[in-house]
C-alpha cells in the first residue's frame, strides 16, 4: 500500500512539473503555424463568395420577371391591331436585349458555380489530408501514453536506487519529464487540428448546400429562359406575319383604287354611285347606333344581374369576391405559355391556370368570399413572387386566395373575417400586365375550380 501511495505522489509531482514547463515554452510552435486563423479566413472568404452568388441569383430572377412582363405586353400589343406593329417591334427588340442580358447572367452564374465547386473540392481534399494526419498524431499520442503508463509502474525512487550512478538516474527521470512535455504538445496539436477540421467541415457543408441551391436556381432560370426564347420566337413570327398581311392589304387596296380610276367612265354616274354608297353608309350607321343602344341596355341589365348574382351566397357558404365581377380568364388547362405546369387528378398539364381572373378596374374593393380567418397577407410569397395578396382559411381544409392586390395591407394574419368584408383592393402587383384579381380555391391541397364553390 505504501508503494502505491509513493507512486501516486510521484506521478502527481511529475505532472505538475511538466504542466509548468509546458505553459512557459510549449505553445510557441502551435501558435506560429496558426492553422485556425487560416481556416477561419478561408471560411469567411467562402461565405463572402456565397453572398455574392445569392445576390447574382436575385438579380437574375428580377431580370427574368421583367422579361415576362415585357413579353406579356408584346403579346397583348400584337393582338390589338396591325397599326401597333412598330410599337410591338420596339417591345420585341427590348425583349431580345433582355434575353441576351439574362443569357450573360446565367453564364456568369454557371462560372461562379464552377469556381465554387473547385474550391469545395479543394476543401474536401484538405479535410481528407488533415484527417489522415490527425489519425497519425492520435496514434502516436496513444503509443506515448501507453509507454508512459508502463514506465510509470516504477517509482522515481526505485529509478534512483536501481541506477548505477546519480547521473544515470537523473538522465532517466529527465527523459520521463521530456516525454510528458512532448505528449502535452502533441495533445495540443491534436486539439488544434480537430478545431481546424471542424471549421473546414462547416465550410464544406455550407458551401455544398449553397452549391445545390445555386444549381437548382440556374437550372430553373435556364428552363424559364428557354420557354421565353420560344415564346419570343413565336411572337416574332406573328409580328412578321402581321406585317406581311398589312402590306398585302395595303397593296390590294392600292390596286383596287387604281383599277377603279382606270375604269372610270361617266363621271356623273360615278358621283351618283358614290352618293348612293354614302347614303347606304349613313343608313348603316343609324342602324348600328340603334343596335348599340339595345346592346348597351342588354349589357346594363347583365351587369345588374351579375351584381345580384355576386351578392348571393352558394350552398357552400361562398359569394363572389367582387360586387360586379367581369371574368377575363377561367380556371383550368390553357395554351398560355406563362402559366405553370400542374397535375390535376393525376393528369399532367403543361400550362394550367389555377384560379379565375376577374377585372373590374383598379382599386375595386375585394370582398371576402366566405367567413374565416386570415392566415397570410401582404407579400407571403416574397421573394419568389412580389405580388400582394390575402389568404383566408375557412376550415375543413378550404382556403381562398386573392392575388395581385394593391400594396395597401388592410387585414393581418389571425384576424377573423366575415363574408363580404373588404380585405383589399384590385391592383396589378406581382407578375401582372394590368389591374385584375386572381381568385383561387385550394381544397385540401388541390387547386379546384372556384365556380364549384360560388353561387
Amino acid at each position: 500500500m505504501r508503494r502505491t501511495s509513493r507512486l501516486a505522489v510521484t506521478l502527481v509531482a511529475l505532472l505538475a512539473v511538466s504542466a509548468t514547463l509546458f505553459t512557459t515554452s510549449a505553445r510557441g510552435p502551435v501558435l506560429a503555424a496558426d492553422p485556425l486563423t487560416e481556416a477561419r479566413a478561408q471560411k469567411d472568404a467562402l461565405e463572402h463568395q456565397l453572398a455574392e452568388q445569392r445576390a447574382s441569383l436575385d438579380a437574375l430572377k428580377a431580370k427574368s420577371a421583367s422579361l415576362s412582363a415585357q413579353l406579356d405586353a408584346a403579346e397583348a400589343a400584337l393582338a390589338d391591331a396591325t397599326a401597333e406593329y412598330e410599337r410591338v417591334s420596339g417591345l420585341l427588340e427590348q425583349v431580345r436585349l433582355d434575353v441576351t442580358d439574362i443569357q450573360g447572367r446565367i453564364a456568369d452564374l454557371l462560372s461562379q458555380i464552377s469556381e465554387l465547386d473547385g474550391q469545395l473540392r479543394a476543401i474536401a481534399a484538405d479535410i481528407v489530408h488533415q484527417t489522415d494526419d490527425l489519425r497519425t498524431r492520435e496514434a502516436l499520442l496513444e503509443d506515448h501514453l501507453r509507454s508512459a503508463y508502463e514506465q510509470s509502474q516504477t517509482s522515481v525512487l526505485e529509478v534512483l536506487l536501481s541506477s548505477d550512478s546519480l547521473d544515470a538516474a537523473t538522465s532517466q527521470v529527465g527523459y520521463l519529464l521530456t516525454v510528458s512535455e512532448q505528449d502535452q504538445a502533441l495533445a495540443d496539436e491534436i486539439r488544434g487540428i480537430r478545431a481546424e477540421l471542424e471549421i473546414k467541415q462547416d465550410s464544406l457543408r455550407d458551401g455544398r448546400r449553397a452549391l445545390r441551391e445555386a444549381r437548382v436556381q440556374a437550372s430553373d432560370e435556364e428552363r424559364t429562359l428557354a420557354e421565353r426564347e420560344q415564346q419570343l420566337a413565336e411572337l416574332e413570327q406573328q409580328a412578321a406575319e402581321l406585317k406581311a398581311a398589312a402590306e398585302q392589304r395595303r397593296a390590294e387596296q392600292e390596286a383596287a383604287l387604281n383599277a377603279a380610276l382606270q375604269a372610270q367612265g361617266n363621271v356623273e354616274s360615278q358621283v351618283a354611285q358614290s352618293q348612293r354608297a354614302f347614303d347606304a353608309q349613313n343608313a348603316l350607321v343609324d342602324k348600328l347606333v340603334a343596335e348599340q343602344k339595345a346592346l348597351e341596355e342588354a349589357r346594363r341589365q347583365a351587369e345588374e344581374e351579375a351584381k345580384k348574382r355576386a351578392q348571393q351566397v352558394s350552398s357552400r357558404g361562398f359569394r363572389w369576391p367582387e360586387a360586379a365581377p367581369r371574368v377575363t380568364q377561367e380556371w383550368g388547362p390553357t395554351s398560355f405559355v406563362l402559366e405553370p405546369p400542374y397535375t390535376y387528378h393525376n393528369v399532367y398539364y403543361r400550362h394550367f391556370h389555377g384560379g379565375i381572373d376577374m377585372a373590374s378596374g383598379c382599386n375595386t374593393p375585394i370582398l371576402a368570399a366566405g367567413t374565416g380567418v386570415v392566415v397570410a397577407s401582404g407579400q407571403p410569397l416574397w421573394p419568389w413572387d412580389s405580388g400582394f395578396g390575402v389568404v383566408i382559411d375557412h376550415g375543413d381544409g378550404v382556403q381562398t386566395w386573392y392575388w395581385h392586390l394593391q400594396p395597401r395591407v388592410i387585414v393581418s394574419p389571425g384576424q377573423p373575417i366575415t363574408i363580404g368584408s373588404v380585405i383589399g383592393y384590385e391592383g396589378s402587383t406581382g407578375n401582372s400586365t394590368g389591374c385584375h384579381l386572381h381568385f383561387a380555391v385550394n381544397d385540401h391541397g388541390v387547386w379546384e375550380n372556384p365556380r364549384l364553390y360560388l353561387p
